[in-house]
């Protein structure tokens, strides 16, 4: 009984459509998620270019005030 159900047309057609707005709900999650891993890849990038100039940045300070304090 129950493979005869599912043998209607309109019954393989609504499966068809339930189907494909879930397919269409993944794949939308997942475009999410692909953008969300490329926005942290290239903001963890930028962070650790910041972090070395910053460090640069630092140490030159440390070499100026070296240097100040030679001259008092």
């Amino acid at each position: 009984m129950a493979i005869e159900n599912f043998t209607d047309p309109e019954l393989v057609q609504i499966l068809i459509d339930k189907v494909s707005n879930l397919t269409t709900f993944f794949q939308a999650v997942g475009g999410i998620i692909l953008a969300y891993l490329i926005f942290s890849a290239v903001n963890l990038w930028i962070n650790r270019k910041k972090k070395k100039e910053m460090e640069k940045i630092n140490n030159n300070l440390e070499d100026i005030k070296k240097l100040l304090k030679k001259k008092k």
